[in-house]
């Protein structure tokens, strides 16, 4: 397996990855008719978002998906097609559609390449910096920094293996598979 694509978000024009999400209604291809296939071995789920948040509002900004069809317009924007040397079949930009998501989304930078695992997408705890925002109906209520809460719990992790180690057992090496590919969190 191999670590997946983030999506990511930009907040105050810095660029932040979505490493936690708390909640429902981001972006979803099978909403719009669209059926995604793997682009890469590092895009499993065929997609990648960016997010952005602009007067408080929560907003797709761009989309790129991989399909085995043509691609359709989506949120009325048209895709282009892409390079070549791309990994995906469509590209959507300057889309500013705006996302009725409820909840929490943790978006993170600074990476921490000692906690680098070649799987799955990368929970926050692995970044030095790390913010929540507090969404609701796709307005943007709440932006805290919480690096500080994140290190106490990467402090915490550290005395546990960043992966199951060789006499792991099949239903722990499946488990410890499926929680990195979730992007899930709540406190």
């Amino acid at each position: 397996m191999t670590a997946q694509v983030p999506d990511t978000i930009l907040v105050n024009a810095d660029e932040y990855i979505l490493a936690g999400v708390n909640g429902g209604g981001l972006f979803d291809p099978l909403d719009h008719g669209m059926r995604p296939v793997m682009a890469t071995t590092a895009c499993w789920r065929g997609f990648e978002c960016r997010y952005r948040v602009r007067d408080d509002r929560l907003l797709l900004d761009a989309l790129q998906v991989n399909l085995d069809e043509p691609a359709p317009t989506v949120l009325g924007v048209t895709p282009e097609t892409p390079p070549d040397s791309s990994d995906y079949s469509a590209i959507y930009r300057d889309m500013a559609a705006p996302i009725g998501f409820t909840g929490g989304l943790l978006a993170a930078r600074d990476f921490i390449e000692e906690l680098y695992v070649h799987m799955g997408f990368h929970p926050a705890w692995k970044y030095r910096e790390v913010r929540e925002l507090l969404v609701e109906g796709g307005v943007v209520t709440a932006n805290r920094d919480c690096s500080e809460q994140i290190s106490e719990t990467r402090q915490r992790l550290s005395e546990h293996p960043l992966e199951p180690g060789p006499g792991a057992q099949r239903d722990e090496i499946m488990a410890w598979v499926q929680a990195t590919f979730s992007r899930d969190y709540g406190w």
